[in-house]
């Protein structure tokens, strides 16, 4: 079936649509600002870790020290923990949970500690 060309054309004028430029310009900016945004936000995290790695690295390891007075080695009793020896030892500003960390790092201590065994403690 054939369309006609009369059919196709009503008698009524066109109508020319414009792209919309300011939209697309507008949303363009917006992108640019938001793209602007996260790499701030992204430049001061890197930023923030870089600071936080060199301020620990400059407090020393783990910040873990021993109390005023503590002995340089305790030898343990049958029933001793290193909880027990982190809480008696520990720095008044330690975590004990911290303390246990070194000590297990410091004596090479893996598992349950044993009746006997002579730990160092961290100063």
């Amino acid at each position: 079936m054939a369309i006609r060309r009369e059919e196709l054309h009503t008698g009524a004028p066109g109508r020319v649509l414009r792209f919309p430029t300011e939209r697309a310009a507008a949303r363009f900016r917006r992108q640019k600002v938001v793209e602007g945004r996260r790499r701030l936000a992204l430049l001061l995290a890197a930023v923030t870790v870089v600071v936080g790695v060199a301020f620990g690295a400059a407090t020393g390891p783990g910040g873990v020290t021993s109390r005023a007075g503590a002995p340089a080695t305790v030898v343990l009793q049958p029933g001793d923990t290193l909880w027990g020896v982190a809480t008696d030892f520990a720095g008044p500003s330690v975590d004990p949970r911290a303390y246990v960390d070194e000590l297990q790092d410091l004596n090479g201590i893996e598992g349950a500690p044993r009746a006997g065994m002579q730990v160092t403690l961290p100063r």
